[in-house]
Parts: C-alpha cells; sequence; structure tokens
C-alpha cells in the first residue's frame, strides 16, 4: 500500500474519532440543558434546514403544526433549537466522514480485510444511528431509545478505535512485548467495570430527567435526596472502579510496556480523576447541568482509552 495514502486513511479515522466523541458531548449537552425536543422534527428543524433564531419566524399554530402523535410542542426556546441542531450538525459530519473512511478503507482488502469489514460495519452502525435519532425525537425521548442510542454510540467508539489501531499496526507502530495473564484478565474486568458504571449513570440520568420533569427546576436542590437505589450503587461502584483501574496502571507502567502503552494508561488515570471529581460535584452541590457532560464524556473517554489499551495487549486477538 502506498505510504501516503496510509498516513491519509489514519489521518481521517483520528478525525472521525475526535468527531464521534464531539457527537457523544453534544449529545450529553442536549440532556444537560432540557433541548432534546429543541427540534420537534426530523431531519428537519421546524420544518427549515435553518432553524429559526425566534419565535416571530414560525407561524402562529406552530405547536399544533409540529405536534407529533406522543408528543406536544413546548414554548419555543431559540438556545434548545441550536443546542439540537448542533447535536445533528455534528451527528451529519460524522456521517460523512465515516462514509468517506468507508471508500478509502476499500485499499485495505488486499492486506488486511478486517479494516474494510470494520469501516462497513460503522457505517452501517451510524446509519441506525440517524434512524434511531429520529425514533428517539417522535418518541418524545423515550429513556429506553435514549438507552440504545447511548449503547451504539459506544460500539461505534470501540468500531472507530480499532479501525485506527489496525491500521497504524500496519503503518509499524511498535506492539506490545507483554504477556502477563494478570494484565490482560484484568484490562478486561475494569473495561466490563467502566461499561457497568455508564450503565448505571444512565438509569440516575433518566431518574433525573423524570424527577426534572414532574418537577419545577427549583426543585434541583434536592433531586439526588430522591434518587433510588441505582443513584447509590453508581456513586460506592465509582470507589471501586477508581482502585482497579489505578492497580492496572501501575501493573503497565512497571512491566515492559512501549512508551504508548504507558501514555495511554497514565491518560486513563487523569481521565478518570476528573470524571470522578465531576461526579462528586454533581452529587454534592445538585447537580449543576455544567458538569453533566464533563462527567459523560470522561467516562466515554475512559472507554475508549481501556479498550485502546485491550487491543494492543491482546495483539494476537486484535
Amino acid at each position: 500500500m502506498n505510504p501516503g495514502h496510509l498516513q491519509r486513511f489514519i489521518r481521517l479515522a483520528q478525525v472521525t474519532l475526535v468527531f464521534i466523541y464531539l457527537v457523544i458531548i453534544a449529545g450529553s449537552v442536549v440532556r444537560a440543558t432540557g433541548s432534546g425536543m429543541g427540534c420537534p422534527d426530523w431531519p428537519k428543524c421546524f420544518g427549515s434546514w435553518v432553524p429559526p433564531t425566534d419565535v416571530s419566524q414560525l407561524p402562529d399554530n406552530y405547536k399544533e403544526l409540529y405536534a407529533g402523535e406522543h408528543h406536544a410542542v413546548a414554548e419555543f426556546s431559540a438556545l434548545n433549537t441550536w443546542v439540537e441542531y448542533g447535536n445533528r450538525l455534528i451527528g451529519a459530519i460524522v456521517g460523512i466522514l465515516i462514509f468517506l473512511q468507508f471508500l478509502l478503507s476499500f485499499q485495505f482488502r488486499a492486506i488486511d480485510k478486517q479494516v474494510f469489514r470494520l469501516s462497513l460495519i460503522e457505517l452501517i452502525l451510524i446509519g441506525f444511528q440517524g434512524w434511531l435519532g429520529a425514533k428517539v425525537v417522535s418518541s418524545n425521548l423515550a429513556p429506553v431509545k435514549i438507552t440504545i442510542h447511548m449503547v451504539a454510540a459506544l460500539i461505534i467508539l470501540a468500531i472507530a478505535i480499532s479501525i485506527i489501531h489496525r491500521a497504524k499496526k500496519i503503518n509499524g507502530e511498535p506492539q506490545e512485548n507483554i504477556d502477563d495473564p494478570q494484565i490482560k484478565k484484568w484490562s478486561i474486568i475494569v473495561l466490563l467495570m467502566t461499561i457497568i458504571q455508564i450503565m448505571l449513570g444512565t438509569q440516575v440520568r433518566e431518574e433525573v430527567d423524570v424527577l426534572l420533569k414532574n418537577f419545577d427546576d427549583a426543585f434541583r436542590g434536592n433531586i439526588v435526596d430522591n434518587l433510588n437505589i441505582s443513584f447509590y450503587i453508581h456513586r460506592s461502584f465509582s470507589i471501586l472502579v477508581m482502585i482497579i483501574n489505578c492497580w492496572l496502571v501501575y501493573k503497565i507502567l512497571n512491566s515492559g510496556a512501549t512508551e504508548i502503552l504507558k501514555a495511554k494508561a497514565k491518560q486513563l488515570i487523569a481521565v478518570l480523576i476528573i470524571a470522578f471529581l465531576a461526579g462528586v460535584i454533581l452529587s454534592y452541590f445538585a447537580l449543576p447541568p455544567a458538569f453533566q457532560p464533563i462527567h459523560f464524556l470522561m467516562a466515554c473517554i475512559a472507554f475508549g482509552l481501556q479498550y485502546a489499551i485491550i487491543l494492543r495487549l491482546w495483539k494476537k486477538a486484535s
């Protein structure tokens, strides 16, 4: 393969990964600001490709006009509309990037068919995400659909990381020579723990959304006291997640790992510390909306780093 083509593919894959993370944080901002129904229709927003900035740009009967089968349209908010629309725009850019990546992946069929297959699966999944996004809107943000939407995003994230890993391997990136079964086993365990923690966090977020929907925003200071046991499990489990990850990172830093793997291990701890601190602030300071996207994004970055570490450790399986 032409080295220049390979380098361009790697750069495109890395840019795509960055935009996948941007979509994740954009979706989290949408939830934190309550902007999920900022655009009551899909794929357009209030029937236009460029949404309005003021209610005067809408017809008088816009609530009836855009009311769906399962939801009523709230009072127009330019902030909510443009936050949701920005989320959709970033999602559209991701779709274009993944399509371009798929086209470029044809060149890998002769040397690593898995890159082509993963690119195809990623393209199919991003199409599914777009369809599911429309269903989330039409269902008036049904919690189950939101959770499926999030799980699909994590799968897409894992595939994007796998593509970059395989392409860099072809490009001659140094590989690991660690044969410690404990490190390998616990790398899988910490990833599973993070997935469980993210799912628990999603449940907590759904409970918060329900409480905010049923009570005035002034009630936010008392929300934590009214959450069920999933919140307390999520909060306590975070301590165990941190301890196990610290132990894994310690083992990696004291092994014969490459500098690439050691750097990822250090990044993992830094990200988990930020996620943990954001969680503490959310728990003890009345769930400030600004920290919700930070908390969720750090959890997703931790997931990505853990998965990248697994790919390097389990090199024969990757």
